[in-house]
């Protein structure tokens, strides 16, 4: 028992790196581990220490390296002021990590027994798996793209990407590819679901427009659109969590993946492994939407080194949901091109107060009152779904219920606090009164929290509290073409959602879109958490910030340490 308390014990002089939120102590523990189960290893230099346990704690920050030439950006604000405790000098934090060989090697060295637990790639330190999993992506996209079997797809929201997925697939089953061949995927179970939808809809279109013929409708729609995670067949409880792998491959010829940007780079990894050899493979996404909640910018990264190199990506420029000109289209283009004065002056250009105003900026701190003439209308879309619910029994009644809740949303980037998802919601539902008194009241909009196989609801499915003929309590899920109800018994967990966050929209898009940022500084605000915010809009915007907010969500852009770009 002292022995195992021992190896997880670390210098003391470590303790103000923990306390300054430099490190977490977990982080350091879990180094002492590998400190005292190396053979031979001696004490590390606090430098190194420090080093792995920032590696250790990667996953947390969305990086998949610590880039050590730019070491100050790991630095806590009190400590960047004192280089003896905080050095600068990358040289020094490597010089350190290198003299401890039990622990490190290079990608010379790396196969060299036994294997050790972190990576030095040029000013670059990694876990060994992190180093694993990007060497093989970048070493799948250079080949797959130099032998054409890879295709990256980008774009903004109606820039004609599913249309083209829509296309590619027609022209597959044309030259008589089995469907069963063929593969489609996404992240999340609500991103797959959103792909089936918009496929219909592609296909729909292309009928219309005589570019597909009738026959292949059954075909395209028939097609399952499935999550990563089901596609490659994992299961936690199995001693072989992912049944398609590296040595038993999956069957099909042709995957396509949409929502790119949201896929970490272990996600991707996982998926290179388990392609055959001579399988295409489509990538889809927009690149300047938030990323995955986990390490890893791969979509990023790829369409950077294509526009640093020989480019290899197609990017759709065109939109066909925001007209260039528009409020929407301006702001977001100068948004997500990081360019704080023109976005502003594009968003000063654009407000409009009028009743046909397609958007408006409210300064929450300066303008209380039109803030809460947004308020008003929002409080009064709440009670319109109340009183549409109360009289609601039929599927007719329930498609003009989910078309009605679309119409408006808003959409916060803080969770808590008063211009954040708790207190929109707080506020809301002290205004409706009595409507709002009971847990399941009539017209209560709630969005599932985690996927469902026993009802086929996936995370981010967005319902609202209905009755049946009967009077029972249930709630309401899909679209205007067709709906399904649950009772209130059998649902997962559920969130009120008459304001929800940024992150949680993506992929969605409502008639009305009420984007609210906090008012001062705060470490999520960033160009991509703005751009995906004002990009549900189709076509009304609101958009609920500081001039401060605004300035400092357009100048910051996410950053994180990989090195997927250098090496493509």
């Amino acid at each position: 028992m002292s022995t195992l308390f021992s190896s997880t014990q670390y210098p003391a002089e470590l303790e103000q790196y923990v306390s300054t939120g430099a490190v977490q102590s977990r982080d350091l523990r879990g180094v002492s581990i590998l400190v005292h189960a190396a053979a031979d290893s001696k004490e590390p230099d606090p430098l190194a220490w420090l080093a792995f346990a920032l590696v250790l704690g990667l996953p947390a920050s969305g990086h998949t390296c610590v880039d050590l030439e730019n070491i100050s950006q790991w630095a806590p604000e009190e400590l960047k002021s004192s280089a003896e405790i905080w050095p600068i000098d990358g040289k020094r934090w490597k010089a350190a990590v290198l003299a401890c060989p039990e622990l490190v090697c290079t990608p010379k060295t790396l196969n060299v027994q036994p294997r050790k637990p972190f990576v030095v790639s040029g000013n670059k330190l990694y876990s060994a798996r992190s180093f694993h999993e990007e060497q093989l992506v970048a070493g799948y996209i250079k080949k797959a793209v130099a032998d054409k079997r890879v295709e990256i797809i980008t774009g903004g929201p109606g820039s004609g990407k599913t249309t083209y997925i829509a296309n590619q697939i027609v022209e597959q089953i044309a030259k008589n590819v089995n469907t069963e061949n063929i593969a489609l995927a996404a992240p999340t179970g609500l991103a797959a679901k959103r792909m089936d939808r918009a496929l219909r809809s592609a296909v729909r279109y292309g009928i219309s427009k005589k570019t597909i013929s009738p026959e292949m409708e059954t075909h395209v729609n028939g097609l399952k659109k499935l999550t990563i995670h089901k596609l490659l067949k994992f299961n936690p409880s199995s001693r072989i969590q992912w049944r398609y792998n590296k040595a038993n491959r999956m069957p099909y010829d042709y995957v396509i993946v949409d929502e790119v940007s949201m896929m970490p780079l272990s996600m991707m990894a996982r998926l290179i492994e388990a392609l055959k050899d001579d399988a295409r493979l489509m990538l889809v996404g927009d690149p300047f939407q938030l990323v995955s909640v986990d390490a890893g910018t791969v979509l990023a990264d790829i369409v950077e080194a294509s526009n640093k190199g020989k480019a290899f990506v197609n990017t759709k420029t065109e939109s066909h949901r925001f007209p260039i000109g528009s409020p929407v289209s301006d702001i977001a283009i100068e948004t997500k091109a990081g360019n704080v004065e023109g976005a502003l002056e594009k968003i000063r250009l654009h407000h409009d107060t009028s009743a046909e105003s397609k958007f408006v900026w409210v300064d929450p701190v300066a303008d209380e009152a039109r803030l809460q003439k947004i308020a008003r209308e929002v409080v009064n879309h709440a009670r319109m779904l109340c009183e549409l619910a109360a009289s609601a029994s039929t599927d007719e009644q329930y498609r003009e219920i989910i078309r009605v809740r679309d119409e408006l949303q808003v959409i916060c980037a803080h969770r808590k606090g008063n211009l954040g998802v708790s207190g929109w919601n707080r506020a809301v539902e002290r205004e409706l009164g009595v409507l709002a008194q009971e847990q399941w009241y009539l017209g209560r909009p709630v969005m599932v929290s985690k996927n469902d196989a026993n009802t086929g609801l996936a995370n981010g499915d967005i319902g609202v509290v209905c009755k049946d003929a009967k009077g029972a309590r249930i709630v309401v899920f899909g679209d205007a073409e067709e709906v399904k109800t649950f009772s209130t018994t059998s649902l997962p967990q559920v969130d009120t959602v008459h304001a929800l966050t940024i992150h949680k929209s993506q992929g969605s898009e409502f008639a009305h879109t009420i984007v609210v940022l906090p008012k001062g500084k705060s470490k999520i605000l960033t160009r991509e958490l703005l751009y995906t915010g004002i990009t549900r809009s189709k076509p009304n915007l609101t958009l609920i910030a500081t001039q401060e907010a605004l300035e400092i969500a357009i100048g910051n852009k996410v950053q994180r340490a990989t090195g997927l770009t250098d090496l493509l």
